[in-house]
């Protein structure tokens, strides 16, 4: 089999180095931007190189973003090459578009890579998916909050501090925005969502909440409670209607969730034959993703790849519910903008005033986030 390369960086990277040691498949052309970086005779700056090119099989997709990313896909599906990508946000803004190119085209559109790294989550959802439905999935999906928050936790520091940390080991870029406002998590829940519910899930309208706020004083507060903070993705659906978060959560400090240390992942799903199966391990790097990629780039030469189907329609409804801790700061009074029926219980103390509410949605609290950026929330699990 003769692939292409998009992009040389980490996954890339990851990617030829695993497949050196599989002598049937052959990296033939790779795709770079920077022409002082051209080492190999097979590196072009020019994408019709490989578009052109009919003795290429399958192109693999890491340039990440947006644009020129969705072009590079469906030109490569509409040459009939197959595709398999580590690219989240592209997935999750055009997943319909591509599997009907796909379709069309009589190729394969393979994402295992965009959603949990090197835990084979995607393709155990198409796997219980074949005879069971799927009524809810959740995990922790970002290894950079997980690590920041679990640091937090085992060592007492300020976030601040811990972000540092992780940004000089290499787990949070200069910018961590994705990682901690949750915008990499949402990407991998619609993603994830779309394929164990065999609908695509629209990434705008996952309801989102980063840890970008959360403090040494809501850790200690968990710590006395007996509880651990984790960034979740969650989904659900019941009967014709789904619901789909990204959230902190709490849990007891003996789930197995709250004991996921460093930048590991953890991802479930329910069925409703099948029970509730947890997949662990590592969640992002040029290695694990890279291992994914190889897998799914051997399903399609073995003619062991799953087809991604939509053949469901759902409605968005309100099905998360669960109580909630707010944290406001001294300097902030919005909070009393809740209605005052979900408010169970006001905590007073020097950082500012705790409120934990009755159970309630997702929707009526995280417009608190937006009215005040200082404020934390997190739901009870």
């Amino acid at each position: 089999m003769n692939i292409a390369l998009l992009g040389f960086g980490v996954v890339c990277g990851g990617v030829y180095e695993i497949l050196k040691k599989l002598p049937e498949y052959k990296v033939t052309k790779i795709l770079i931007r920077n022409p002082a970086k051209k080492t190999m005779d097979c590196m072009t700056l020019d994408f019709s190189d490989i578009e052109n090119d009919s003795d290429i099989d399958l192109v693999v997709e890491a340039i990440g973003g947006l644009h020129p990313a969705r072009e590079y896909i469906l030109a490569s599906l509409n040459a009939k090459k197959h595709v398999v990508t580590a690219n989240k946000a592209v997935v999750a803004a055009y997943f319909e578009e591509f599997v009907a190119a796909a379709k069309e085209n009589g190729v394969k559109f393979m994402v295992e890579a965009t959603s949990g790294g090197g835990i084979p989550w995607i393709k155990n959802l198409q796997r219980v998916g074949r005879i069971d439905k799927i009524t809810s999935l959740h995990g922790i999906m970002n290894g950079t909050s997980n690590f920041i928050l679990s640091a937090m936790t085992s060592e007492g520091k300020d976030f601040e501090d811990v972000l540092k940390t992780a940004q000089e080991l290499g787990y949070a870029e200069a910018d961590p925005s994705a990682d901690i406002d949750g915008d990499d998590v949402r990407n991998k829940c619609a993603i994830s969502a779309s394929i164990a519910f065999g609908c695509p899930v629209d990434v705008n309208s996952i309801l989102q909440c980063g840890i970008r706020h959360i403090s040494k004083a809501d850790i200690d507060w968990f710590k006395e409670n007996g509880l651990v903070c984790k960034l979740f993705a969650t989904a659900k659906r019941s009967g014709d209607c789904f619901d789909a978060v990204v959230e902190p959560v709490l849990l007891g400090c003996d789930t197995v969730e709250a004991n996921v240390p460093k930048n590991y992942n953890i991802t479930c799903l329910y069925g409703e034959t099948i029970g509730e199966v947890k997949l662990y391990g590592q969640g992002a790097g040029g290695l694990p993703t890279g291992n994914a990629i190889v897998q799914d780039i051997i399903d399609i030469n073995t003619d062991n790849a799953y087809d991604i189907a939509f053949g469901n329609t759902f409605e968005k409804a309100e099905i998360i519910k669960g109580k909630y801790y707010i944290r406001i700061p001294k300097e902030c009074d919005n909070y009393k903008a809740l209605p005052g029926d979900i408010i169970e219980e006001e905590i007073p103390s020097e950082n500012g005033t705790v409120v934990i509410t009755k159970e309630t949605t997702p929707a009526k609290i995280h417009i608190l986030t937006y009215r005040e950026n200082s404020v934390f929330v997190a739901r009870f699990i």
